[in-house]
């Protein structure tokens, strides 16, 4: 028989326990208020190659100067928002890293939640095999074992659940566009295209329009340099005087030099058409396996803001990328307060002030969002 509690204090206490068990999970604090919705979540993923492997690129190392450097200082600046952050350098950036990665992100992001993917390397180009591209190419990023197509990342973005908010920087080219290239190109060119579109490509791998005796003299320049003592070989400047971070100093490098420094993030067409002649099964695979890029299957909120525009291309400036260097600056260490087009714009502008041959786009793809649009990049709340 079940023994009646009738001392009024024991009453009390009974309840007082059964209030200790139920209280955590009735959804209410201890004063028996609803607790506020718990606080988004922020992350980043960072990456930068300075380098890519020669193997699966035909010889072709790509050898850059400002990848990593990008990453690092986005890194730096996710973190100081206080996200938490993930970085991937040169052979460490994987195809199957990367795409890992995100699928990790995807399962583990709710909505509400941010991520920022910052990429910096080469752009490259591949043909289309799932038939969503006018002309006939998709548009890659160059990662350390292999091309990653844009079709594989909407293919991730594609993962995530709705309401995750995403913002993507790319810090690298996708010439295909700026070199007319066509589908045939890449499948089976002749002699004759392959050398034409080598010569175009060799036009424009010194950005034209980009002020190099500036940018050599920058201060950022001279830090890097100081940092990274190889660099001077590459540019051609004498030594810093130690002591003295703030000496202006006289580049004179020879031309050969200043352009392995100073160069757009764009794979040569050669090299292009020769990587994938060498893993046409690898890279039609992958590229009949992912989805057809449909903006309005994305159930999160993309925001792409890229180095430049397809027609064109990024420069690297050997500390940076151009346009992760003004992307710094007009962030100005968390002093901006506009929101992702006032962000874009003003990044667009003082790019075009140092290279006019370079404007960066602002696209968005999958559930519109003007709540996040609106918002100050890096926004957790």
């Amino acid at each position: 028989m079940r023994k009646k509690i009738n001392n009024p204090a024991r009453i009390v206490a009974f309840f007082m326990g059964v209030f200790c068990i139920v209280g955590p999970f009735s959804g209410c604090d201890d004063d028996g208020s609803t607790p506020p919705p718990p606080t988004p979540a922020g992350y980043a993923l960072a990456i930068g190659l300075n380098k890519v492997d020669p193997g699966h690129y035909c010889g072709w190392d790509g050898e850059l100067n400002g990848c990593e450097p990008d990453a690092m200082d986005m890194k730096e600046i996710a973190e100081d928002q206080g996200l938490i952050t993930e970085t991937l350098l040169t052979d460490q950036a994987t195809r199957e890293r990367v795409l890992a990665e995100l699928e990790d992100l995807a399962g583990r992001l709710k909505s509400g939640d941010l991520l920022v993917v910052s990429y910096s390397g080469h752009g490259g180009y591949l043909p289309d095999t799932n038939g969503d591209e006018s002309d006939g190419l998709d548009e890659t990023w160059c990662l350390y074992d292999g091309e990653i197509l844009d079709d594989e990342l909407h293919g991730a973005w594609m993962k995530f659940q709705a309401g995750v908010r995403i913002l993507v920087f790319s810090d690298s080219c996708h010439s295909g566009t700026v070199l007319r290239m066509k589908k045939l190109d890449m499948e089976n060119p002749p002699s004759t295209r392959v050398i034409e579109l080598q010569e175009n490509w060799t036009r424009m791998r010194v950005p034209p329009m980009l002020d190099r005796a500036k940018i050599r003299a920058l201060p950022e320049m001279r830090e890097a340099v100081r940092v990274r003592p190889y660099l001077r070989e590459q540019i051609g400047r004498s030594p810093l005087s130690r002591g003295e971070p703030n000496e202006v100093t006289t580049f004179k490098p020879p031309k050969a030099e200043e352009e392995h420094v100073i160069v757009t993030r764009s794979i040569p067409p050669s090299i292009s058409i020769q990587t994938y002649e060498q893993n046409r099964s690898f890279y039609d695979k992958n590229g009949s396996a992912a989805p057809r890029e449909d903006i309005g299957v994305v159930k999160a909120c993309v925001i792409l803001i890229s180095g430049c525009e397809d027609a064109q291309t990024s420069a690297d400036i050997g500390f940076n990328g151009l346009f992760t260097w003004k992307l710094k600056s007009v962030w100005n260490n968390g002093a901006f307060i506009g929101d992702h087009h006032r962000f874009h714009e003003e990044i667009r502008d003082r790019v075009l002030a140092e290279n006019a041959g370079q404007s960066p786009y602002f696209y968005q793809i999958g559930s519109l969002d003007d709540t996040f649009i609106g918002q100050r990049p890096y926004t957790l709340e």
